[in-house]
């Protein structure tokens, strides 16, 4: 069975706006340069959308050696991402790291967007974030994203969702890596055991239960209300939580200077108790 792929979206600071691409490199951590910026405050804890929503409008642009941020309001800035800065420890959901403070000009140009003081840190040569071990093995990272490497979303899912709400919302409230469309029917994503092509292997891995963030409308950084999640639990719980999309972990085996792109045809492989 394929499925092939319709978009690529990678995040180059976490919670901020997505950047759309028809063709990426993949390697063990995800999508190249997906959340490997990360904002956080002065204790270090990371921000996100659920508590400001106009993170959703700061727009990154990246080149290997500069980081160009604009958002509403605010004149564009450019960092030269070779300076060098020092490092810090950082909090994101339960784990600790090292992470690397590059340019206090950025810290600048985020806390008076924001109005909170904070500072733009980075995914560095030294840092390291274990994924769940539940669902992974020792040594398998994972950035900034909020736990694994890659979500992958269903185009039909989405497509049942917008029939059971009064407003249709677009894949981007759902903020996926990779999203597929198939002859597959809605939800069948959720038992799925793996995507592969050639000697590449995504292993899916978890569902993603989702949060008050599906209520925030990406193109304006603006909070819309609980209806995306609350219609997800009511209407299509996954064991009693409302999920969207399927959590992945490349294969690191077959991972090496691989490059996914739109259009490419991936196989899919159930689960064994779903076939």
């Amino acid at each position: 069975m394929p499925a092939e792929i319709s978009h690529l979206y990678t995040y180059p600071i976490k919670s901020c706006a997505a950047i759309s691409h028809d063709t990426i490199t993949i390697n063990a951590m995800g999508l190249e340069g997906d959340r490997k910026w990360m904002l956080v405050d002065e204790e270090g804890v990371f921000l996100s959308q659920r508590k400001y929503p106009k993170m959703a409008l700061i727009q990154p642009q990246l080149t290997d050696s500069k980081l160009t941020l604009s958002a509403p309001g605010m004149q564009q800035l450019s960092i030269d991402l070779t300076t060098t800065g020092h490092n810090r420890n950082v909090t994101i959901w339960q784990d600790s790291l090292t992470a690397h403070v590059i340019s206090h000009q950025a810290n600048d140009w985020f806390s008076t967007y924001l109005g909170v003081a904070v500072q733009l840190v980075h995914y560095a040569a030294n840092s390291f974030r274990q994924i769940d071990l539940a669902f992974s093995k020792p040594g398998q990272p994972v950035a900034f994203a909020d736990g694994y490497p890659i979500l992958l979303t269903h185009q039909a899912t989405l497509e049942q969702l917008n029939k059971s709400l009064t407003h249709a919302v677009a894949m981007s409230r759902f903020r996926p890596n990779i999203v597929v469309q198939s002859t597959e029917p809605a939800w069948s994503e959720l038992d799925w055991n793996e995507l592969s092509i050639d000697n590449l292997k995504l292993n899916l891995v978890k569902p993603c239960a989702r949060c008050v963030m599906t209520g925030i409308e990406q193109q304006t950084g603006t909070q819309t209300g609980t209806e995306v999640l609350l219609t997800l639990k009511q209407k299509f719980p996954h064991q009693d939580k409302a999920v969207f999309g399927i959590n992945a972990i490349p294969d690191t085996a077959g991972v090496h200077d691989s490059r996914l792109q739109v259009g490419m045809h991936l196989s899919i492989t159930q689960k064994p108790d779903a076939e």
